[in-house]
C-alpha cells in the first residue's frame, strides 16, 4: 500500500505543479469540471490520499488506531495548507480558503471511511470465526 500512496501523492504534486506552471490546463480544468467543479475535486483528491495514507500508515506507524489516525491527519493537513499557501505567491494561481476547507473536509471524510471500513472487517471477521468454532 506503501507504493500506491507515494505514487498518488507524486501524482498529486505533479498535478500542481503543472496547473502552476501553466502546463496541461485544458486537461486539469477537464479533470477539474468530471469531478463536479474545483471544490469537489480538492474534496475527492484529499478524501482518496487520506485513505491511501491510512491504509499505508497502519503497515508503517507502531502507533494504535488514534495515534495513526492523528497523526496522518495532521501531515496531511500540513502538505494541504502548505501547497494551497504556495499559490499565494504564483502569478497562475491564487489562494482560496474554500479550497482549503474542502481539502480538509476530504481527508476528514477520507479518515472516517478508513475508520467504518477497518471497523466493518473487524466485525466481519469476528463472525466468520464464531461461525466457525
Amino acid at each position: 500500500m506503501v507504493p500506491l500512496f507515494v505514487s498518488y501523492a507524486i501524482l498529486l504534486v505533479l498535478l500542481s505543479g503543472l496547473k502552476s506552471a501553466g502546463l496541461f490546463l485544458t486537461e486539469i480544468y477537464a479533470l477539474e469540471h468530471w469531478m463536479g467543479g474545483d471544490k469537489w475535486m480538492h474534496f475527492g483528491l484529499a478524501l482518496i490520499l487520506s485513505l491511501l495514507a491510512n491504509m499505508a500508515a497502519e503497515r508503517k506507524l507502531p502507533l494504535k488506531m488514534i495515534g495513526r489516525l492523528v497523526t496522518v491527519v495532521m501531515l496531511l493537513v500540513t502538505a494541504l495548507l502548505i501547497d494551497e499557501a504556495h499559490q499565494y505567491y504564483i502569478a497562475t494561481r491564487r489562494f482560496e480558503w474554500q479550497d482549503t476547507a474542502s481539502g480538509i473536509a476530504g481527508v476528514l471524510a477520507g479518515v472516517v471511511l478508513y475508520v467504518i471500513g477497518m471497523k466493518s472487517v473487524l466485525l466481519f471477521s469476528r463472525k466468520k470465526a464464531n461461525r466457525m468454532n
